[in-house]
């Protein structure tokens, strides 16, 4: 679907005429009733960006409903957040662009106006007086507000992208012009294509028996603590709370119903996250563990400092020492390595991919991974390409060891370093260690697409980018939009 940053001819009628955003916009909020008040979604450079009767962004609404429908788009909340998010950016161009076209002085010849309001009072292509004299003089002036405003910042647009209309052959009258060298730098990019073999080490594939042998080593971590807790915003009602549980006042189990945030547990107050490590991790004293491990079957402790909040322990049962031989506590071991000591797998499997490596350097990388049983796979060609932008080829593999790996600059560095059947290091990878071997070098097939794209779309995009990401801007889309326009779904 095409988003140009201004609206056109087409597109400004469908503004002034479109009833989508008081007619078929109340659907979405489950109410059967419109928005009525006026919703500030944030500023640009101090100006409000709100949502209200012929409101720019509610125009932007009107404009981006009516493309979904034009499109075939069912119109379901997501299409309902998609609209209003690209409203709201549209409105944030808009208003930067006429800050913009303001400095420079610029004002909308009426002849220009007068062209833009032609096709609105043609009857089958051509002009009518009648139609014109038969127009309420508000809905003309209105007709030319509009027109004016989007001439205004359209300027910004055309002069700096281009316009489609305004064309010499087949370049743009206006915008940036793409300079030669530019040219050639794009048309020769991706003439060196390389392809690889390589060999991947899932962290995944951590062995059963290192869990075992970390958890033995670190078995304290892993004691399960049968544990109630009562945890409250405020200290002195924490020891108000344990005072009362001490003297029989209360008993723990209403103690939990009345007082606890329930943070660290279920409903009833039982400790969800109860083997040690994760204890420790929530108590803001680490010492104050020791209190915990000494509390016997049915006692409390005193009030211990939990994060935000502060809590009372009871021990329901004996804790409970760790059994290697069950599944479930091995699954957890794997967790807290995966969590907390990560290293640990990319070590194991690094020494694992250097074995590799030094067996393809003396047999070859096929031989290699038949002898030690390693996965490979083999990458087709693909040129020097950060971010896989579409000016040229891309790097594509099913293996997710290669998710986003054309924006690794480690990755794509010793990619484009190695020499013919060279055998890199282990690199890491996303949540493996791959090794690879440049296998072939090629260029592009003779009856390759390579024809230059348009650059004027990346021109675009940049400007989007470095305008929604401007300190002028002060944006609560998100926040607003869910608590205002999603609140009775």
């Amino acid at each position: 679907m095409k988003k140009n940053s201004v609206y056109t001819l087409g597109s400004l009628i469908i503004l002034l005429i479109c009833a989508f955003v008081f007619v078929i916009l109340p659907a979405m909020t489950g109410s059967g009733e419109a928005v009525q008040k006026p919703l500030e979604f944030g500023k640009y450079n101090g100006k409000a960006i709100r949502y209200e009767q012929n409101s720019d962004m509610a125009n932007a609404v009107s404009y981006y409903g009516q493309l979904y429908q034009m499109y075939g788009r069912e119109l379901d909340s997501n299409a309902y957040s998609e609209i209003f998010y690209n409203a709201f950016n549209q409105t944030v161009l808009n208003y930067a662009y006429e800050d913009a076209v303001s400095k420079s002085g610029y004002s909308v010849p009426e002849s220009a106006v007068t062209r833009q309001m032609i096709p609105y009072f043609s009857e089958n292509g051509k002009y009518s007086s009648k139609l014109y004299r038969s127009t309420p003089k508000e809905r003309i002036r209105e007709l030319k507000e509009n027109a004016t405003k989007t001439l205004f910042s359209q300027r910004f647009y055309d002069d700096n992208f281009g316009a489609d209309s305004d064309l010499v052959g087949s370049t743009a009258l206006y915008g940036v012009k793409t300079s030669s060298k530019e040219l050639d730098f794009v048309s020769s990019y991706g003439d060196k294509l390389r392809g690889f073999n390589a060999a991947i080490f899932a962290l995944s594939d951590y062995p059963k028996e290192e869990k075992v042998a970390y958890g033995k080593a670190n078995s304290e971590k892993f004691i399960k603590y049968n544990l109630s807790v009562i945890s409250v915003d405020d200290k002195s009602t924490a020891a108000s709370v344990a005072k009362r549980i001490v003297a029989n006042e209360i008993t723990f189990a209403d103690a939990v119903s009345e007082y606890s945030t329930k943070s660290f547990s279920n409903a009833e107050g039982k400790l969800t996250n109860s083997y040690r490590y994760q204890i420790e991790n929530i108590l803001v004293e680490k010492a104050d563990m020791d209190k915990i491990v000494a509390l016997t079957a049915d006692s409390v402790s005193e009030v211990i400092p939990t994060g935000a909040y502060f809590s009372i322990f009871k021990a329901d049962s004996e804790a409970e020492l760790p059994d290697f031989n069950s599944d479930t506590l091995i699954n957890q071991v794997n967790s807290y390595i995966v969590t907390y000591e990560n290293s640990i797998l990319e070590d194991y499997f690094t020494e694992k991919a250097k074995a590799f490596a030094a067996e393809a350097n003396k047999t070859s990388f096929k031989t290699a991974a038949t002898t030690l049983s390693v996965k490979t796979t083999e990458i087709a060609p693909f040129p020097m390409n950060y971010g896989n932008v579409s000016v040229t080829g891309s790097l594509v593999s099913d293996e997710a060891a290669f998710r986003n790996a054309d924006s690794n600059e480690n990755f794509l560095k010793t990619a484009f370093s190695l020499s013919k059947d060279e055998i890199s290091e282990p690199l890491l990878l996303n949540r493996y260690v791959i090794v690879l071997q440049l296998s072939k070098e090629s260029a592009p097939a003779a009856d390759a697409d390579k024809s230059l794209p348009d650059l004027s779309g990346f021109d675009r995009s940049s400007a989007q980018a470095a305008v929604l990401k401007s300190d002028k801007l002060e944006n609560h889309f998100m926040e607003v939009y869910f608590r205002e326009m999603m609140k009775n779904n």
